[in-house]
């Protein structure tokens, strides 16, 4: 019995495989090369292949197409496809330079010549029918496809179209349907103040009014108006930020206990106390405050219409502590603002 047999035919095997393995990175080396070449030549050969008489770039895309045949890899396609948009540009410059120079093919004249051979011009108002039958001879000799029923694109007509110069015609102005521009004085321009800061200094003011602590809701919601009570929560938020108010958790049954107990820890409410949220002014801190350990907290106060409603009822709230403000278009009428 032969046993490494087996052996002996995986390292053939293994040895193939690196052989044809060894044969497609030659071939995509020299394919690659090949590119390499192409695409040099075709630019350093830039002018000659513009040349109308050079078929440079007739040659280049059979050479390319050559390449093409042995490429395997994306590398090797890229370089293919760099290859025709190097000859297909050059294409598009050797077409428009059709016309410089002699022998330059003109459109207009191929027409006229298509439309005489076809017998298709107009004699005394007469319009004669074009025979298409002559240029499908012509073309036979050179095509050994089946002739088909196809269209032209565009019109065959020649006439040039003469450029008509429209006369533009002054406009004249009646003096009656002018209107005079608005005159302005002083007492017409109401002067616009800061409303952000306005309002700011109205909650102020009232908390000065009030010198005691005061329930968040109570202060903020305004139980005619969804959206201002939603303002007021954005204008009680300078005065937090700022230090000037503070939001604190008291128990009702002792609201004048502070934010920490006895022993100087952080006060923890009882289970089951009455827990509402006052606010208060308060005096602003100082840089040696924050230095000595006072930190600021953020706060995100979430509202909705229900929630505003459910509110409005549980701490009835029949007269809101901020004014309702009136609205700028009710406030001053006809009134310019700067």
């Amino acid at each position: 019995m032969d046993v490494d047999r087996p052996k002996v035919i995986n390292e053939q095997e293994e040895a193939e495989k690196r052989e044809e393995k060894e044969r497609i990175k030659n071939e995509k080396r020299q394919v690659r090369q090949g590119y390499r070449t192409l695409i040099a030549s075709t630019e350093a050969n830039r002018k000659e292949l513009l040349n109308p008489t050079n078929n440079g770039l007739l040659e280049n895309l059979e050479q390319a197409n050559k390449l093409f045949k042995k490429v395997f890899g994306t590398n090797e396609a890229t370089m293919d496809a760099k290859a025709l948009m190097l000859s297909a540009d050059l294409g598009v410059q050797k077409a428009k330079q059709l016309r410089m120079g002699q022998g330059g093919f003109d459109e207009n004249e191929y027409v006229t010549r298509l439309i005489s051979k076809m017998g298709g011009h107009e004699i005394d108002n007469d319009r004669r029918a074009m025979d298409w039958a002559k240029i499908g001879k012509i073309a036979m000799k050179w095509s050994r496809k089946v002739p088909t029923m196809d269209f032209m694109l565009g019109p065959m007509a020649v006439e040039h179209k003469t450029r008509t110069m429209a006369q533009r015609t002054r406009v004249v102005r009646d003096p009656k349907a002018m209107r005079k521009p608005q005159e302005l004085r002083e007492e017409d321009i109401a002067r616009q103040e800061n409303e952000t800061t306005k309002n700011v200094m109205q909650i102020n003011n009232i908390l000065e009014e009030l010198n005691r602590k005061v329930n968040l809701f109570e202060l903020v919601i305004n139980p005619e108006s969804f959206g201002q009570t939603v303002e007021n929560i954005f204008y009680l938020s300078f005065l937090v930020r700022d230090g000037k108010a503070s939001i604190l958790e008291v128990d009702m049954a002792d609201p004048n206990l502070g934010d920490v107990d006895e022993d100087g820890e952080p006060w923890v409410p009882a289970e089951g106390a009455n827990v509402q949220p006052m606010v208060e002014l308060t005096e602003v801190p100082t840089a040696e405050d924050y230095q000595g350990g006072l930190l600021k907290k953020q706060m995100v106060l979430e509202i909705d219409m229900a929630t505003w409603r459910n509110l409005i009822e549980v701490y009835d709230i029949r007269k809101t502590l901020i004014p309702t403000r009136v609205s700028r278009e009710t406030q001053e009428k006809g009134k310019w603002y700067g």
